[in-house]
């Protein structure tokens, strides 16, 4: 059930009337029976994974609490009690809890990597025994990918992380930490959601809120604007043009127009779906994290990933960067550097290295197959780089005499980034490997400058009409953006206003969705970019 889908909205409306006409105390049951009733229309199959999930991860919770709890019971039972035997007990109780963390943790990632790198990995061990002139083949295991497996996961493990640190205790309610890991709204494409931050949400029941349901239909709306006018309106023109029959019958110029188009559709796609889901929570009553922060303002790449999917590197941060960070062979080679190079090198180099790992990591995260592999090597190289010449381009800028507080350099700043990640796009939607190479080398090579009338001929122009359409749009998404950077809060300022205004905008905006959004036979609102992930 896609959530730009007529069947969502129905479903949605119906929940919602429901939710603040049933007692606060079973506002919880409902949400989380909308949860799997939601999460069913994808198929029973899948649901099976997403109960496994929640069962062990349940389970282990609740394991490594008791552990602390008999730890502190003992401790308080015999306050006389040696340090040396305190020391002991700690010890062992951390031992155990360890111990659980890591089963729990590794039966989750083995889990994610059989369902959705296994198919990757047996294809290309085929395609070594091929090549080496074997004739065994080993069977595809045809697994179906559980829609948000990869969102669910990462909650899950982060759950785990959190108990075993004794972050807080664990949820005894099997129920409410199930709702937790499927709730409705984001179990598809997130954001990656921790405990701590919506879990007591979740389950503490709300009172129907003025505020709450219009900024919240708001923010749906805008999602669907995005989504709708923005980025459905950009994807045959992109799926076309970067189709495996007919990219290398367009120019150079054309390409890169291609690329610069997949990185706005990608984006309003992306965004938009998490708009829908914020605002669907918010008018629940549940503030879920922010996932985007205007990322194409970035002046750097670094900045640009602290502004991009903020909940999965946030949580990568988290649960990834600091543990490699503080992990032995990393001091050792700290201590290392230190020795032989000095102070400052001990630093960069266990960052530059840490941060390699991190990014070609959440490239992986994204799909598997080669051109994810590139594109997290790819901002792997970029992020690692710019941290180890951060010093030497620093230096540049000051010979160079450039004021970087200026508008001119931030908008070359902008643009440079924009243009960057724009490339790294381009690895994931490109038919192959070779062939974004191939489209990288004719940008630089072909400037023929017909692309209207290629885009006429090979059948993805949008046509006149809808190009102007597109273009008031992405102006529109364009000065929302700059109100917000410049610390302007949308919402607020909208409900601030007259409520005649405030009403004539919503049907207003109502009415663009309806008029300009892309429908059709062959249209499938399904198909949200990060759904697949």
């Amino acid at each position: 059930m896609a959530l730009t889908s007529f069947n969502f909205l129905v479903f949605f409306l119906v929940i919602l009337i429901l939710y603040y006409i049933v007692p606060k105390r079973f506002q919880w049951v409902l949400l989380l029976s909308a949860s799997y009733a939601f999460y069913l229309t994808g198929g029973i199959k899948q649901v099976f994974f997403l109960i496994g999930t929640t069962v062990i991860t349940y389970a282990s919770g609740i394991l490594m609490q008791k552990q602390r709890d008999r730890y502190k019971a003992t401790l308080a039972a015999s306050p006389d009690m040696e340090k040396e035997q305190k020391q002991s007990l700690k010890k062992k109780m951390t031992s155990n809890v360890h111990r659980i963390q890591f089963l729990t943790v590794a039966v989750d990632l083995i889990v994610l990597a059989v369902v959705k790198y296994s198919s990757f990995v047996i294809e290309n061990v085929n395609s070594l025994i091929d090549t080496l002139g074997g004739n065994a083949q080993i069977p595809l295991l045809n697994i179906i990918v559980p829609l948000g497996i990869s969102f669910y996961t990462f909650m899950s493990i982060g759950y785990i992380i959190d108990i075993g640190r004794g972050k807080y205790e664990a949820e005894k309610n099997i129920g409410k930490l199930a709702l937790f890991l499927s709730f409705f709204p984001s179990v598809v494409q997130g954001p990656i959601s921790r405990f701590e931050e919506i879990g007591k949400q979740l389950v503490e029941g709300h009172s129907l809120n003025y505020e709450n349901i219009t900024h919240g239909a708001q923010l749906i709306m805008w999602g669907f604007f995005k989504k709708l006018v923005i980025a459905d309106r950009i994807a045959p023109l992109v799926s076309g043009m970067f189709s495996a029959k007919q990219w290398d019958k367009f120019s150079g110029i054309s390409l890169f127009i291609g690329m610069v188009a997949y990185a706005l559709q990608i984006y309003c796609d992306f965004s938009g779906g998490i708009d829908i889901t914020r605002g669907a929570a918010q008018m629940l009553g549940i503030e879920l994290p922010l996932n985007f922060e205007r990322p194409y303002f970035a002046t750097t790449v670094a900045e640009y990933w602290r502004r991009w999917h903020m909940t999965l590197g946030a949580w990568m941060k988290e649960y990834v960067f600091y543990a490699i960070m503080l992990s032995k062979p990393i001091s050792k080679l700290s201590k290392k550097v230190k020795n032989k190079y000095g102070q400052k090198a001990s630093k960069y180099v266990p960052s530059i290295i840490t941060s390699f790992i991190v990014f070609l990591l959440m490239g992986i995260w994204h799909g598997s197959n080669w051109r994810y592999v590139a594109y997290g090597l790819y901002n792997a190289i970029l992020i690692s780089g710019s941290v180890a010449l951060e010093g030497v381009f620093k230096k540049m800028a000051e010979l160079a005499h450039v004021n970087t507080k200026s508008v001119p350099w931030k908008l070359f700043m902008m643009l440079r980034t924009f243009l960057l990640l724009s490339i790294a796009k381009l690895l994931v939607i490109s038919p192959s490997l070779k062939t974004a190479f191939k489209i990288l080398k004719k940008m630089v090579t072909d400037f023929r400058s017909d692309f209207f009338e290629e885009f006429s001929q090979y059948k993805i122009g949008l046509g006149f009409k809808n190009y102007i359409v597109l273009a008031v749009a992405l102006l529109i998404v364009l000065t929302i953006s700059i109100l917000q950077e410049r610390g302007i809060h949308i919402r607020e300022s909208l409900g601030r206003r007259n409520i005649v205004l405030r009403w004539i905008l919503f049907f207003l905006m109502l009415i663009i969705i309806f008029v300009f959004g892309i429908y059709g036979p062959e249209y499938d609102a399904a198909n949200f970019i990060y759904q697949q992930y």
